[in-house]
């Protein structure tokens, strides 16, 4: 689910009066009957997938993740409009596709999966080799202070 809008969570407005106040309008409205809650949810889903990545440049595993996280496809396709006719003949339009659609989602959240997966076996893989190189350069530091020990002598 996504996160709440809580003025916990919210950010930092420069006048509190007005955060509390649209706050507060935003709690009202969302309690009132016929207020889009589901399209909101799938608005902020949505909004929280295209949300930029707080990770460190150069983290594989994080990549990785983020792209397993944003590989998934959107099958539920918009159907509102203002003209009048447009939004039934989107409607008609999305009963007569989704199939395809449906298919050609599958397809493309396989291959991002797939991707995240040789990505996260990738970074699994550069973890281990750091890792040697750094018992590997703590050994030639050794070796080395050993040799240059018996130059002084």
């Amino acid at each position: 689910m996504p996160p709440d809008p809580s003025p916990q969570a919210a950010p930092v407005l420069p006048r509190p009066e007005l955060r509390a106040e649209i706050v507060e309008a935003a709690a009202a409205r969302s309690a009132e009957c016929g207020f889009p809650s589901e399209q909101l949810a799938r608005i902020r889903t949505a909004a929280a997938r295209l949300s930029p990545d707080q990770s460190p440049a150069g983290d594989l595993r994080q990549a990785a993740l983020l792209l397993e996280r944003q590989a998934v496809l959107d099958l539920e396709v918009p159907t509102a409009s203002v003209v009048p006719g447009v939004a039934l003949i989107k409607l008609v339009l999305k009963k007569l596709m989704i199939w395809y659609l449906r298919f050609l989602g599958h397809q493309i959240t396989s291959l991002g999966q797939a991707t995240a997966r040789f990505g996260l076996a990738v970074a699994s893989r550069v973890d281990g080799v750091e890792a040697e190189v750094a018992v590997l350069q703590e050994r030639v530091s050794r070796l080395e202070a050993s040799l240059s020990e018996p130059a002084r002598q």
